[in-house]
């Protein structure tokens, strides 16, 4: 996976706000009406994520790297993302 593909994916499949403000590109997904980082991804990131770069972002995104992974691929949805993402207590 590399990283337009993750960018792509958090705007439109996860509807995420893109903030490019910082030294960092942030993304903020709105959850029960409330705002949360979801992940955040470095200016100079190009190419495909390292193994231990998608682990950080998984983690960040409440998710495991292989669901991390079918969220990228189309398999999970905004929907499931955010089932996950309360499911696991962070809202």
């Amino acid at each position: 996976m590399d990283y337009q593909e993750l960018r792509g994916a958090l705007i439109s499949k996860g509807k995420a706000d893109e903030d490019r403000r910082s030294h960092h590109v942030f993304f903020f997904i709105e959850v029960d009406g409330k705002s949360y980082r979801a992940t955040k991804i470095s200016h100079s990131a190009r190419g495909q994520i390292s193994s231990k770069i998608l682990s950080l972002i998984s983690r960040q995104m409440r998710l495991t790297t292989k669901e991390l992974r079918y969220f990228v691929d189309c398999t999970i949805g905004r929907k499931q993302w955010l089932d996950l993402w309360r499911e696991r207590g962070h809202t």
